[in-house]
């Protein structure tokens, strides 16, 4: 495919960090229709509930193998999908494949206090209040208002009724209650370039190198404080959408030098299309652990992600 419409510069960039044997499959994922995949919401409703109400109106989804509650529907049924009743009743919740996965890594359990720490628009902690079956304490921060008003509306939606919102900066978060948690969701704010569209030219224009470098200074500072709140023996899983070395291995390098009894946890991947975390960029190179992290390559079904599967 053609891509001559990204950044020259961007595009080698890009090529460093996936590889040559990768990179071609990215940026046609940029230009490819996306299949759209969405989560049951067993806190309301059962997968079988949902299939005979989809069939009625016309979509027979596919089954994802490796969680039976995440369904796909092709492209020309995505508007279908997502003006269904089931949406706007909160039965179904429209997410990423990638970002589904990274749930069911953290493993969330019924009856723990767990946090989703950059939690708008509220996909990861209600399906984290799904794992726990709405027992337990669910403490969701979001850091922007209007962003927090929408998370505590969706929430509410999800029928999840273990949550307390926080309008707060999660950097904040470990100083105010350390040791606290018992899982800890952080789906650090990125620059996003796993999210550039061919057909929408201002997905391009919101990645730039100091979007990075911003970004980057705000993810160590997260990622440090997430750790604090973590209670011994707790588990945390940092994710990104963006592929840049900068906010993933580096952040990971950081919080294992920072904090000793840090230690990453290697990830069961169900899908091929993902390679390991780097050891080394440019004039980089980091602890042999972040090698256990994760970096899904997009396609038509998955999204580009990056995730370190982290305990104290």
């Amino acid at each position: 495919m053609n891509h001559d419409w990204l950044d020259p510069a961007y595009c080698e960039r890009l090529t460093q960090i996936m590889g040559e044997s990768h990179v071609q499959q990215v940026i046609d994922s940029f230009q490819t229709p996306k299949t759209t995949s969405f989560r049951v919401n067993r806190i309301k409703t059962s997968p079988q509930e949902v299939l005979e109400t989809l069939q009625d109106i016309g979509i027979a989804p596919e089954p994802v193998s490796w969680c039976e509650e995440a369904f796909i529907v092709p492209p020309e049924q995505r508007s279908l999908l997502t003006h269904s009743q089931l949406v706007s009743d909160g039965d179904i919740y429209i997410q990423g494949l990638s970002s589904i996965f990274a749930t069911l890594v953290l493993q969330p359990e019924p009856d723990q206090w767990n946090l989703d720490m950059a939690a708008a628009p509220g996909g990861k902690a209600s399906h984290m209040a799904v794992l726990m079956e709405n027992r337990g304490k669910l403490s969701v921060v979001e850091p922007i208002r209007p962003r927090m008003y929408r998370l505590a509306d969706n929430l509410k939606l999800q029928g999840v009724e273990i949550q307390k919102t926080y309008l707060m900066d999660g950097r904040k978060v470990g100083g105010k209650v350390p040791e606290r948690f018992d899982c800890i969701m952080l789906d650090a704010p990125c620059s996003g370039d796993s999210r550039i569209r061919f057909d929408k030219p201002k997905s391009q224009a919101y990645w730039s190198p100091r979007k990075v470098k911003e970004q980057s200074r705000k993810q160590k500072g997260l990622i440090l404080s997430a750790f604090q709140a973590l209670k011994p023996g707790g588990r945390m899983l940092y994710c990104t959408c963006s592929f840049s070395p900068e906010e993933n291995e580096a952040i990971v390098d950081h919080l294992l030098q920072e904090e000793p009894e840090s230690r990453l946890s290697p990830i069961e991947v169900p899908f091929s299309n993902w390679t390991p975390g780097m050891q080394q960029w440019q004039d980089q190179s980091w602890d042999d652990q972040v090698q256990q992290c994760v970096r899904v390559i997009p396609n038509a079904n998955y999204d580009g992600f990056f995730m370190a599967s982290i305990r104290k």
